[in-house]
């Protein structure tokens, strides 16, 4: 009898085993979607299709970059946080995620509470670029312009909320001086209108407009970083120009949905962090103009919180939403 009852038992843990293969097998086989809430070409775009590839190898799943661009990045960030917390949904996303409660009151997510931190793969000053409509050649020069002309400057940014828009607001603040705010739907369309003369300036991402700032079409003025960039040596820092307080680098991380197990968080994360990492992924991301950050889930979870009171002050003394449509 003991014999019989060992040989059911067996029989059903095999059978157990025969029906959860399949399963795993599935697991390991579905696509994972990479949602970035910006459209395709901007900076958040560019890293996720970088690190996308690596990831897939490492991960053993296809991963596929969506893109859910509108209302700021709030629809592919809700997407995301409504999402199954199974790992098959996961979000990359910069500086702009900590601004969109000032921006959006009413907010249809929780960025603490509906989000799982994953990560932070990379980050990036960026650069006051002017075009041919502002004859000018330094910070101060545009200072002086703004202050003779308050209001009549103009400034484009791709998103509400990102790292152009805050550079902007907190210029502004630090020297003093107002200008227009020229809120586009994606960067590129802002820099055709730069290039045509039709804007004054934006901030970009130094790499992604070099051939334009090699073919004298625009002009560096100034980076917002700590440093003087390592592929623009020549280029002053706002520190050196006389805003000493303007130093902006936006944050690019990953998100899963809340309620992810830990294990599949920690897995998940650790793997796009160390695909980020890998040294051919490195040396792309770095040609462009990126730092290698590769913070794991909590200091993550840090610097969501300390950009969250630092950006949301900057929007909040610019007057919130309000802030976000002029200055």
């Amino acid at each position: 009898m003991p014999r019989l009852l060992l040989s059911r038992r067996t029989l059903v843990v095999s059978a157990g085993a025969v029906l959860a293969a399949p399963a795993a097998r599935a697991q390991a086989a579905r696509t994972i979607r990479l949602v970035v809430p910006f459209s395709a070409g901007g900076n958040t775009d560019v890293v996720a299709r970088i690190v996308a590839p690596r990831a897939s190898e490492m991960l053993g799943q296809t991963v596929v970059v969506e893109n859910r661009p509108s209302a700021s990045a709030v629809v592919g960030t809700e997407f995301v946080a409504r999402a199954r917390p199974d790992g098959s949904t996961i979000l990359m996303i910069d500086t702009t995620l900590p601004v969109l409660p000032t921006l959006h009151p009413q907010l249809p997510f929780d960025i603490f509470r509906d989000l799982t931190p994953l990560g932070v793969a990379v980050s990036a000053p960026t650069t006051l670029i002017i075009g041919s409509a502002l004859p000018a050649r330094t910070l101060q020069d545009v200072i002086a312009r703004a202050r003779a002309e308050p209001g009549r400057l103009t400034y484009a940014t791709g998103s509400l909320g990102g790292t152009a828009h805050l550079a902007g607001l907190l210029m502004q603040e630090a020297a003093g001086i107002r200008m227009t705010h020229a809120p586009y739907a994606g960067a590129g369309q802002a820099l055709n209108d730069l290039v045509a003369g039709h804007l004054h300036m934006t901030f970009s991402a130094y790499a992604a407009v070099q051939g334009l700032l090699e073919g004298g079409r625009l002009h560096a003025i100034a980076t917002t970083g700590a440093e003087r960039l390592s592929i623009a040596p020549n280029l002053p820092t706002f520190r050196e120009s006389g805003l000493p307080d303007v130093v902006v680098a936006a944050h690019w991380c990953f998100y899963g949905p809340a309620g992810m197990e830990a294990p599949l968080a920690e897995t998940l994360g650790s793997t796009l962090i160390r695909a980020t990492l890998h040294d051919t992924t490195k040396a792309e991301l770095e040609r462009r103009g990126y730092v290698m950050v590769g913070a794991n889930a909590t200091a993550h979870a840090r610097i969501l919180r300390e950009e969250y009171e630092k950006w949301g002050g900057v929007m909040r003394r610019a007057g919130g939403a309000q802030g976000g449509r002029t200055q």
